[in-house]
């Protein structure tokens, strides 16, 4: 628990330089970034409830051999356990096998995905936002980062697909290929991350304040329509349809659904005053966000769904700060404090987990 004590402290302590400008915007990031990577990457074989088994995967790669790898398509076995195959996304075991050349150390992979990932947040977060403090904090609190303990490949697709948002955003020649491009190779790593596929015709709409309408009725609905979104990952990803047909897990919202209705508040209260020339970036946060919580309430009896949903939580770094822009300036340091305040006891919640009892590889 120190050590997050210590990480969370520094962030703000950085973000604190950052205000009085002791600090440039991009010095505070490698500062913060840099940090959460080195966490993340030194944690011992039992932080986090699946880094065991990416140590166990990596071991594993050591048998594949490369023409299977460059053969097998997008899926690859690399264990046989009761003459069932276990499988894993090409892209994932190609980095493992890549490392194998370099290093027999296990730990090397956690160290790389975890540096390759903070980097492409740290980047995301760089390229799309003018103040990036809140934006960080977000990443570090609100549950990004302490996913990537347990979902260290999952985390790492998001960071990677994710950059289809600044390519969308660019608007540059061939922008809309360049991004699906971008969401293929996430995919390569986790093939959930298709569901980032969703970024295209939302970047499309031409009447913002339309098109939010439709989200949150789409959004409403989606709770209703378990069914055939689990017909529909069967056809598209069969590896994953039991996810989606079984509640392998007992769901868990407890305190997170005060922050979902914090979230329904924002939504409806920008709603109210949003005009089609405040922004696409704005209208991304809102839609990005309805979806998040619908997808959140299916989770209640698919908990399988609430990982699809990391990828649109992604965008709550744009939700949080965009808020402030509708408030009177007297409320914004109220705003600000508050919303640090509630973060940092996200934050700690989620380190007080005996999961995330936290020592480093070489204790």
């Amino acid at each position: 628990m120190t050590v997050y004590i210590f990480e969370m402290l520094f962030v703000l302590f950085a973000g604190a330089l950052l205000y009085s400008r002791k600090v440039s915007k991009k010095t505070f990031l490698i500062l913060s970034f840099f940090t959460m990577a080195l966490i993340l990457g030194l944690r011992g074989e039992t932080v986090g409830e699946d880094t065991a088994h990416y140590i166990d995967v990596f071991e594993k790669t050591k048998y594949i051999s490369w023409k299977t790898i460059f053969t097998s398509g997008t899926d690859i076995v690399y264990d046989t356990i009761w003459n069932v195959d276990r499988s894993m996304e090409v892209a994932y075991v190609l980095l493992n096998k890549i490392v194998r050349i370099f290093t027999s150390n296990a730990q090397w992979i956690l160290v790389i995905v975890a540096f390759t990932t903070c980097y492409l947040m740290a980047k995301f977060v760089y390229d799309n936002c003018d103040r990036v403090f809140l934006p960080t904090y977000i990443i570090l609190c609100e549950s990004l980062y302490m996913q990537s303990f347990n979902l260290a490949r999952q985390t790492l697709a998001i960071a990677i697909g994710l950059q289809a948002y600044t390519l969308l955003k660019k608007e540059c020649r061939h922008s809309n290929i360049k991004a699906i491009l971008a969401i293929f190779i996430a995919f390569l790593f986790h093939k959930s991350a298709i569901v980032l596929l969703l970024l295209v015709p939302l970047w499309k709409i031409k009447d913002n304040r339309r098109g939010i309408k439709y989200i949150i009725i789409g959004s409403i609905l989606m709770p209703f329509l378990t069914t055939a979104i689990g017909r529909f990952i069967f056809v598209i990803i069969p590896r994953y349809a039991g996810y989606f047909q079984n509640n392998y897990w007992d769901a868990n919202v407890g305190v997170v659904a005060f922050l979902w209705l914090i979230e329904l508040f924002m939504i409806i209260y920008i709603f109210k005053r949003y005009q089609n020339d405040d922004g696409k970036e704005v209208f991304i946060a809102i839609a990005c966000t309805a979806i998040y919580i619908s997808l959140e309430l299916v989770g209640l009896k698919f908990t399988a769904f609430t990982r699809i949903t990391l990828y649109f939580r992604a965008f709550l770094v744009f939700l949080f700060p965009f808020f402030q822009r509708y408030l009177e300036s007297k409320s914004r340091l109220v705003y600000k404090s508050g919303l640090i305040l509630l973060l940092s006891l996200f934050f700690l919640r989620y380190a007080s987990t005996p999961a995330r009892l936290y020592y480093f590889f070489w204790q």
